[in-house]
């Protein structure tokens, strides 16, 4: 059990980095990325200039700007002259009605 100081410090501790606009964050990682990823928070939290660049290099590399829709996503590289057709088929006859 905490002792009342020790509880009161904590809170105390807390509120400030809520101040400062910080937030907890739990990672599970290999023990081997473990030093990385606490110099990689490190750096985000305290150092302004090396964090912008930081930013900019984890966002590139992370996260495709290229992909903006679904279509990006699961698009296919054929022609549009290769699926010519094939949506515009009728729908066959003779299928039974769901069942609701």
């Amino acid at each position: 059990m905490a002792t009342t100081s020790q509880k009161k410090a904590s809170t105390t501790h807390r509120r400030r980095a809520v101040a400062r606009g910080l937030v907890r964050v739990e990672v599970q990682a290999v023990r081997a990325d473990s030093g990385l990823i606490r110099a990689l928070a490190e750096t985000l939290r305290g150092e302004p200039e090396r964090a912008k660049a930081l930013r900019s290099t984890l966002e590139r590399a992370l996260i495709d700007p290229e992909v903006k829709t679904a279509f990006d996503v699961f698009g296919s590289d054929l022609a549009d002259e290769a699926f010519a057709g094939i949506f515009d088929q009728p729908r066959q006859k003779g299928w039974r009605e769901a069942e609701l």
